[in-house]
């Protein structure tokens, strides 16, 4: 097959949907299919990149994030020359409308991925609601609606508000209901987690819509185990002493990771566990201020931000840990599970569905949205050493279910049975 993977965002940027992009295509090419990339262009760092023949930089401005400007006639040109038999993409914004056009006007298989829980995000980043208005305004442009959907799209964007409603829930309303729509015109959908599957066919209930869903994760590859170098140099650099009981998080540092939960936590878990350790791995726009929130905390002493990381240095990460707390509640899928279950650690986190590699009882417990509750889960597992080797065993019995090939060739199935059925109107 010839499938085109249409994201917003792409390298140089370091996020997750970037790492599921490149591992879609890597697994992809591995089966044997021919893949291109449409992103925007990165900018003035692109430069640094080196040519890459099968990713189409689409021409961008740059803002917090590359927006793209491109002209659809000239584009479409240019996409109908790949003569794509699958379009699939990651992100509903501008790239994502222009994979809806490009499919139906190419006649391709259109698969929409939901990768980023923008109607949560949607609260705490206005200019993204913004962005998903104008998305809805312009989207007609792109994606041919029933006449029912038509209906539909004036009244969610088009109607006058009720007064009653605040602006955060008028503006969850639109994503919702834009999500919906350039979904419900997808040949198929991908969801992540059973979470995310979830959401998206209750978006699409409210406006009297079904989707065709597949839950799909993303595949994970297990690092091997550190090297006791690497470990040891590691301890020395951050002072993390074999008596340390080491409670890790390592991801992207931003607001709606919940990450404050883990600093509040602390305090509550060394009146129990009074060797125990916050080790923060990870970087971006928040962790200046959660540093700052850390810093005020009684128990900063016993806080490390160990700060950005390569992938290949997780297995260090892991190595000097004890447990994986993840207390996100707003992840689709959440790929750091995968990697810290793949070095056998016990997680404790508060988001149920969010990823199958995560069992209740089995390899972690599940913990409230409260510090004591994490605290008390936390030092559940800590305390008991036999509970602690059941779940680190069970951690790296589920870890190789959700490999990088396994998960790919679910995705080509699901290609290949959309391409089997009749292409929609």
């Amino acid at each position: 097959m010839r499938i085109g993977l249409f994201t917003d965002t792409y390298h140089p940027a370091s996020n997750g949907i970037v790492v599921v992009v490149d591992i879609t295509r890597r697994e992809l090419e591995k089966l044997g299919h021919e893949v291109f990339v449409l992103a925007p262009d990165g900018g003035l760092v692109r430069g640094k990149m080196p040519d890459d023949p099968q990713i189409i930089r689409l021409p961008a401005i740059q803002y917090d994030m590359p927006l793209s400007i491109f002209f659809p006639p000239a584009l479409l040109k240019k996409i109908r020359a790949l003569k794509l038999d699958v379009i699939h993409f990651f992100t509903p914004a501008q790239v994502g409308l222009m994979a809806a056009l490009a499919a139906r006007k190419t006649g391709a298989v259109l698969v929409g991925q939901h990768c980023t829980d923008t109607y949560e995000f949607s609260k705490d980043y206005p200019a993204m609601a913004l962005g998903y208005i104008f998305g809805g305004l312009v989207s007609p442009l792109f994606v041919k609606f029933s006449s029912e959907q038509k209906k539909t799209f004036t009244k969610l964007y088009l109607s006058r508000v009720d007064r009653e409603e605040t602006d955060e829930k008028w503006t969850q309303r639109l994503v919702a209901g834009f999500m919906s729509l350039l979904y419900a015109n997808c040949h198929g959908v991908i969801a992540v987690s059973q979470k995310s599957a979830d959401q998206l066919a209750g978006f699409a209930a409210r406006i009297g819509e079904e989707l065709n869903l597949r839950v799909v994760p993303t595949g994970v590859d297990i690092l091997p185990p550190a090297k006791k170098s690497a470990v040891n140099a590691f301890r020395k650099k951050w002072r993390i002493t074999p008596d340390d009981e080491v409670i890790v998080n390592f991801g992207r540092m931003a607001e709606e990771k919940n990450l404050t939960l883990l600093v509040e936590m602390l305090p509550k878990l060394l009146q129990k566990r009074p060797n125990a350790k916050l080790l923060l791995a990870g970087d971006y726009v928040y962790r200046e201020k959660l540093e700052k929130i850390a810093a005020a905390s009684p128990a900063a002493d016993r806080i490390i931000f160990s700060g950005r990381y390569p992938r290949g240095e997780i297995n260090v990460i892991c190595a000097v840990s004890r447990l994986f707390a993840f207390p996100s509640l707003t992840d689709t899928q959440a790929l750091v599970l995968n990697e810290a279950a793949g070095q056998g650690l016990p997680i404790v986190m508060c988001d149920v569905g969010v990823n199958e590699v995560f069992r209740e009882g089995e390899n972690g417990l599940l913990a409230d949205n409260d510090p004591q509750d994490f605290a008390d889960k936390v030092a559940q597992i800590l305390s008991n050493d036999k509970l602690h080797a059941k779940f680190s065993t069970r951690s790296r019995e589920l870890a190789p279910e959700f490999s990088e090939k396994h998960q790919t060739e679910k995705l080509v199935k699901f290609y290949r049975e959309l391409l089997r059925q009749p292409l929609k109107d």
